[in-house]
């Protein structure tokens, strides 16, 4: 039976500039780097010959995998932000428009200015896309006010 999540993983161009854009800017931690080749890394991800980077990251309730593979290197940008196994990531915040303006001033790209969401699950909030070093969305929601319990 499954039983949670245990982490998300992104593959990356570069560990140490996503290490610093996931840190520095969102606000994770590393749990674990380290390099890996061959052995059960090899058979679990049906590469050969692979050579690579991994740096564990966890806060806000969440743990992120990163994958630098240094063996063989594979395309250095995200897929298309509508391709099939296109993938973001969504942190919550309470204040998005001091985020995004941190984020901004830090020269962090964004698809849009942030938005009022009209409609699903968090109507009434506020979200905004960002682009990671990697081109990799990352998607930041204020959620609607609360109403004051009587």
């Amino acid at each position: 039976m499954i039983t949670g999540v245990h982490h998300f993983a992104l593959s990356v161009a570069d560990a140490e500039r996503s290490v610093a854009f996931y840190c520095g800017l969102l606000g994770l931690e590393v749990a674990a780097d380290r390099e890996v080749e061959g052995g059960y890394v090899e058979t679990v991800t049906g590469i050969p010959g692979v050579r690579a980077r991994i740096v564990m990251l966890q806060g806000h309730g969440m743990r992120l995998e990163l994958l630098e593979y240094r063996r063989p290197r594979g395309a250095t940008r995200s897929r298309g932000f509508a391709d099939a196994g296109s993938a973001h990531l969504c942190f919550t915040t309470d204040d998005l428009a001091a985020d995004a303006a941190r984020l901004a001033a830090a020269g962090v790209a964004f698809r849009s200015a942030p938005v009022a969401v009209t409609s699903g699950p968090n109507r009434g909030g506020r979200a905004v896309y960002a682009i990671d070093p990697d081109g990799n969305a990352v998607e930041l929601v204020q959620p609607a006010p609360q109403p004051a319990v009587p």
